[in-house]
């Protein structure tokens, strides 16, 4: 019998009838189960004249053929057969449409049956990767200042697409009149020129003026930038971070010498020109320089200084106080490259006669 069947179904008449046979099954699905909405469809008229016919997609909720087709499910012709505009957009290459990639699948934005509510023109954010279709991320741009979710023409209030159409001026203007007064006329309205939606400076290499290495790549701007200004911004660890208790004021404000941009842990002493065995066979204890504060190293606790300056004077050397000046090595050989010292303008606390 299968092959009486076999030998019917390789016949032409067999093959016309195999495929009235598969029709037929398709289209008893597609009219039983796919029938069957999966729920309401959109009642908001997103347009002031009807489309197609009609003013929203619920006029047509039981014809499911206006958008589905069998097997293929949605296609985007039979979508355009309304949105005359799309299809014009994507072919003139102009527009949301034009310019987007993937749309001609509709569905991966607007995507119907889930209530009469539903506004399935707002522009679906998380479905396009603006930051590589245009450089320029929505992270900062979901909700505007009210907290109400943003769409495509809430930045492009032209009607078209691209950097020229972008009005942030007036939008943030409109909540920040102040500070938008000054920064366009310091810095112009073109806003996507040094700005790519991460409030970092696109065309700006902050490291050139203070690296955003470590734990500082992640900081907000406006930790640093407080009230939003920029020009006069602490570059000191000391001028945005208090000193911690366990300092208690004794080491000063050099922390590069033992803390990095990793992390304020593990500290450990990392920059000390001074070797810290002096002569000695072995490291000798920070106590040994720094009686009282890491800061403060008072040489004469083990140097007598009658007889320094002794030995300074031979060498006509006078009015000196800071060794580091001359000894920074703490060796003698150290102040053979050291031609004058100017106590009164520079600070420096040590003159040589040579």
């Amino acid at each position: 019998m299968i092959r009486n069947l076999f030998r019917f179904f390789t016949k032409p008449v067999g093959m016309m009838s195999a495929l009235v046979i598969m029709t037929g099954f398709t289209l008893s699905f597609y009219n039983g189960v796919m029938h069957k909405s999966p729920g309401p469809l959109t009642a908001v008229q997103a347009h002031n004249e009807p489309l197609g016919g009609y003013a929203s997609h619920s006029e047509f909720e039981q014809e499911c053929s206006h958008c589905h087709a069998p097997i293929h499910c949605i296609t985007d012709n039979r979508c355009q057969s309304c949105h005359m505009e799309i299809a014009e957009q994507r072919t003139e290459a102009t527009g949301l449409h034009g310019l987007l990639p993937g749309t001609s699948r509709c569905q991966s934005c607007h995507v119907d049956h889930k209530g009469r509510e539903t506004i399935i023109t707002t522009f679906a954010f998380n479905n396009v990767d603006h930051t590589q279709l245009a450089a320029f991320s929505l992270e900062n741009h979901k909700t505007d200042y009210t907290g109400s979710d943003m769409n495509c023409t809430s930045c492009h209030q032209l009607g078209r697409f691209g950097a020229e159409s972008l009005d942030c001026v007036t939008c943030h203007t409109q909540n920040d009149a102040r500070f938008m007064t000054d920064h366009t006329t310091q810095y112009g309205s073109d806003c996507a020129g040094c700005h790519d939606g991460h409030d970092r400076l696109a065309n700006f290499d902050h490291n050139q003026v203070f690296p955003l290495d470590g734990q500082h790549r992640d900081v907000a701007c406006e930790s640093c930038h407080i009230d939003k200004q920029f020009a006069g911004t602490p570059t000191t660890c000391a001028g945005c971070h208090e000193q911690p208790d366990v300092h208690d004021s004794s080491f000063g404000q050099e922390c590069i010498r033992c803390h990095t941009t990793a992390g304020w842990l593990p500290a450990e002493l990392r920059i000390h020109p001074f070797p810290l065995d002096h002569g000695a066979e072995e490291e000798q204890p920070c106590q040994t320089c720094h009686e009282n504060r890491y800061t403060e190293y008072p040489c004469y606790t083990c140097h007598d200084a009658a007889e320094t300056e002794v030995v300074h004077e031979e060498q006509n050397v006078t009015a000196f106080e800071n060794c580091l000046e001359c000894h920074p090595l703490g060796q003698v050989e150290d102040a053979n490259d050291i031609q004058v010292k100017d106590l009164g303008t520079t600070g420096v606390v040590a003159k040589i006669n040579r």
